[in-house]
C-alpha cells in the first residue's frame, strides 16, 4: 500500500512543472555527462600529449593546448544543458540558459582563435627570420589588428543569435569603414602591403636589393615602412607601397651572375691578331676561380674602333668579390693585349685633306 502511494506520488506530484522522477533522470544525466567529459579531459588529453610528444611537428601540441583551455565550469554548463533536456522548462529559463551558453562558449572560441592567430603570426615571423625588436613590433601590431577583427566578428555573432537585426549595424560599420579607408588610404595601403611582404616574401631582413628608390640591405620591415641601409651608408625609409610599386631585384638567391662587357681595338689591327682576341679573353676569364667563359665575338665596326663583346658567368654572388674578380679579368686582358701587340681604341677622328 505504501509502495503504491510512493509510486503514485512520483507519477503525480509536480515541482515547478516536473515530477520527482524527471528530476532524478536529470540528476543522473548531469552526473553521467559530467563524468564522461572529465574522463575525456583527463584520460584523452593525457594520451594526446603522449602522442604529440612523439611527433616532430608542433601543430598537434597546439591542438592539445587548445583543448586544455576548456575550464571546469564550461564542462558543468555542458552537463547541465544535457540534464535540462529531461525537464519541462519555461521559455524564460531556456532563453537565459541559451544566453549563458552563447556568451561562455563564444568567449572560449575567441581565446582559441587568438591562440591560433598567435601561433600563425609567430610561425611566419620565424620563417621570415625576424628577430629582436622587429619581431616584437610585427607580432604585437599584427595581433592587435587581428584580435580586433575577431572581437568584432564575435560581437556580431552574439547579437545575431540573440535576434538582433545586425543589418543596420553592418551598414553603419560599412559606411564608417569607407570613411576611415578614404581618410587613411595611404596608411591602409602600406598596412596591406606589409602583409603582402610577410606572406609573399619578396625579400627578407639581410637581403641586398635594388629598386627604383634605393639600393641597399634590408634592415627592418615595419607595418608602414621598410628601412634599407643604402650602399652609401645612410638609412633610407621607404613606404611599403612605394617599395612594392617599383621593380625589386633581390640578390640573396643569386647563384650565377652574367657579366657582359665590351672591348674596343684600333682600326688597322691585322685579321690574324683579331682572331686571337677570343682566346685571350677565354684565358683571362678561366684564370679566375668561380668564372665560366661563354663567348667572345667581334660584333661591330664602330666609328673609331673594332668592338668585341665578351660574356662570362661568375658563381660568386657577393658583389665586392665579383668586382674584384672582374678587375683581375680586365687586367689579364690588358696584359694579353700588350703581349700580343694589340692596341685598345679611344675616341679619335682622322681628317684627310685633299691637296
Amino acid at each position: 500500500m505504501i509502495g503504491t502511494e510512493i509510486e503514485n506520488w512520483f507519477d503525480s506530484s509536480l515541482i515547478l512543472g516536473n515530477t520527482p522522477e524527471a528530476y532524478g533522470l536529470a540528476i543522473v544525466a548531469f552526473c553521467a555527462a559530467l563524468a564522461l567529459l572529465y574522463i575525456v579531459k583527463n584520460i584523452g588529453i593525457a594520451r594526446l600529449k603522449v602522442l604529440a610528444q612523439k611527433t616532430e611537428t608542433d601543430l598537434d601540441d597546439l591542438v592539445v593546448c587548445l583543448i586544455e583551455k576548456f575550464r571546469w565550469f564550461e564542462y558543468q554548463i555542458a552537463a547541465f544543458y544535457v540534464a535540462t533536456r529531461y525537464l519541462q522548462r519555461a521559455p524564460a529559463f531556456d532563453k537565459a540558459l541559451k544566453l549563458v551558453i552563447l556568451l561562455v562558449f563564444t568567449y572560449r572560441a575567441i581565446t582559441m582563435a587568438q591562440e591560433l592567430l598567435s601561433y600563425w603570426i609567430n610561425k611566419i615571423a620565424a620563417q621570415r627570420q625576424l628577430s629582436g625588436t622587429a619581431k616584437t613590433s610585427v607580432v604585437h601590431s599584427t595581433q592587435v589588428i587581428l584580435r580586433t577583427v575577431v572581437w568584432v566578428a564575435a560581437m556580431l555573432f552574439v547579437l545575431d543569435n540573440l535576434g538582433v537585426n545586425i543589418s543596420a549595424v553592418l551598414t553603419g560599420l560599412g559606411i564608417g569603414g569607407v570613411a576611415v579607408a578614404l581618410a587613411a588610404q595611404a596608411i591602409l595601403g602600406d598596412l596591406f602591403n606589409f602583409f603582402v611582404i610577410l606572406l609573399d616574401k619578396p625579400f627578407n631582413i639581410g637581403d641586398f636589393v635594388t629598386s627604383e628608390a634605393v639600393s641597399g640591405t634590408i634592415e627592418h620591415i615595419g607595418l608602414k615602412s621598410t628601412r634599407i641601409r643604402s650602399v652609401s651608408g645612410e638609412m633610407v625609409v621607404v613606404s611599403n607601397s612605394n617599395l612594392l610599386g617599383s621593380r625589386i631585384r633581390n640578390y640573396k638567391d643569386l647563384t650565377k651572375r652574367r657579366v657582359l662587357f665590351k672591348t674596343a681595338v684600333v682600326y688597322g689591327t691585322s685579321p690574324e691578331l683579331l682572331k686571337t682576341i677570343p682566346s685571350i679573353m677565354r684565358k683571362a676569364v678561366e684564370s679566375r676561380p668561380k668564372a665560366e667563359f661563354d663567348r667572345c665575338n667581334l660584333y661591330n665596326c664602330g666609328d673609331f674602333s673594332l668592338d668585341f663583346e665578351t660574356v662570362y658567368y661568375t658563381t660568386e654572388p657577393n658583389y665586392n668579390a665579383y668586382m674584384a674578380a672582374h678587375e683581375q679579368v680586365l687586367l689579364s686582358i690588358l696584359e694579353g693585349f700588350a703581349s700580343a701587340g694589340i692596341k685598345t681604341a679611344y675616341p679619335t677622328q682622322t681628317v684627310f685633306v685633299n691637296k
